[in-house]
């Protein structure tokens, strides 16, 4: 396996073989040089034919002269008549041009039905622009992209991709002991500060330099967390077995706390941990059984894989999608998110997004290009995947 960067989206591309100095970039669709201990190995020069010095053989030499002058005569013969008969009622232009040979234009590369790639940015390691194990996602107001990892880094990149800094979440506050691991959930408001969903709390930190500017918390341990149009957050939180949905205030206060808000739907204990929210574009709440996205092995039914649908008030209204392989079903979930208009969008474990209107309709499916843990939406309505040691930003067809 032959394993390098491209130097335009720095996707690491990889080659059972490679044939050429140059190849495409199955990410960005650009003309990438090989490196020069990748190449193939240049063919060993052909032998020159061996030129006989003997004497000469006059006889032999003339027959192919008259031969060479009859052929010479009887091409320039069929020349003019072609010519005769190609320019019947015209003249000929002795002067014209030949047309110049042209290279054919690549091919691109196949485009995915329902976006284009802009960028790929990461692969595996801890350097700046790698990453560690499970991602999450965040892109602020201006457009740049905050990405954490299982090291506990923060990294921001400007919105072309370029990477811009990295700071560290600090390993005990006097809200936690003995951080492990990275954040369970990224988020960043309009104020550009970063919310962090880890160790049972929630985190807030500023987005530049990583200051920890306080912490929320909920009735026991805070799994999930999602903002809110006009301020305000959506949290997943747990006491005991309940499994509760809490609307905060932009002041950090409870505002509203919905008891066993899905485990009550299925009459059943539910792992909390594995609940994930996002809200709708008109205050409405959806909640994905996401047991996929949690780590260990799990118990569930095929009725707990469903996307739940909440009132701006806390009601249950409905519940869509579930498990299967029918349009609109998917395997075990990782990750919901919610566009500007209001469409949901759940990821599979594998590397499939299922996107729904408002109200449950299924619309479509995109295969992406690799695995995700995380998803998350800019101001213009692109969707930034995370996962498989990468983020890449993919522009939806509109």
């Amino acid at each position: 396996m032959k394993v390098f960067n491209c130097p335009q989206c720095a996707a690491t591309l990889e080659f059972e073989r490679i044939d050429a100095p140059l190849v495409r970039c199955q990410f960005c669709n650009s003309l990438v040089v090989v490196p020069a201990e990748l190449r193939p190995s240049p063919a060993p020069p052909r032998a020159e034919p061996q030129l006989d010095f003997g004497e000469p053989d006059q006889p032999k030499k003339v027959a192919l002269a008259v031969i060479a002058l009859i052929l010479v005569a009887g091409g320039i013969g069929l020349l003019i008549v072609r010519n005769m008969r190609s320019n019947r009622g015209g003249i000929v232009n002795v002067n014209a041009t030949h047309t110049p040979f042209r290279l054919p234009t690549p091919t691109p590369a196949p485009r995915p039905d329902g976006y284009t790639v802009a960028y790929t940015i990461g692969a595996e390691g801890t350097g700046p622009g790698l990453f560690k194990d499970s991602l999450g996602v965040a892109v602020d107001g201006e457009g740049r992209i905050y990405v954490s990892d299982d090291t506990r880094r923060v990294q921001r990149f400007d919105p072309t991709g370029k990477f811009l800094n990295t700071w560290n979440i600090p390993p005990e506050t006097k809200w936690y002991r003995k951080l492990r691991g990275g954040p369970d959930k990224l988020l960043v408001n309009n104020a550009n500060q970063l919310y962090a969903v880890l160790a049972g709390v929630i985190l807030k930190l500023d987005g530049e330099t990583g200051e920890v500017l306080g912490a929320g918390h909920g009735s026991d341990y805070i799994h999930d967390a999602a903002l809110v149009p006009g301020g305000g957050l959506l949290v997943v939180s747990q006491k005991g077995d309940d499994d509760e949905l809490v609307l905060m205030g932009a002041d950090g206060r409870a505002a509203r706390r919905t008891h066993r808000f899905v485990s009550s739907q299925l009459d059943k204990k539910l792992e909390v941990e594995a609940l994930r929210v996002a809200p709708g574009a008109g205050g409405e709440v959806y909640s994905l059984y996401a047991i996929g996205g949690v780590a260990g092995e799990h118990w569930y039914d095929d009725e707990d894989i469903a996307v739940f649908r909440f009132s701006p008030e806390g009601k249950y209204l409905a519940r869509f999608g579930g498990q299967g392989r029918e349009p609109g079903q998917y395997g075990p979930p990782s990750a919901i998110a919610s566009d500007t208009r209001g469409r949901v969008y759940v990821c599979e474990s594998f590397d499939k997004i299922h996107v729904y209107e408002p109200d449950g309709r299924f619309v479509r499916t995109l295969k992406i290009p690799h695995a995700a843990d995380a998803l998350t939406f800019d101001a213009q309505n692109d969707l930034y995947i995370a996962g498989s040691h990468k983020v890449s930003k993919l522009v939806l067809d509109k």
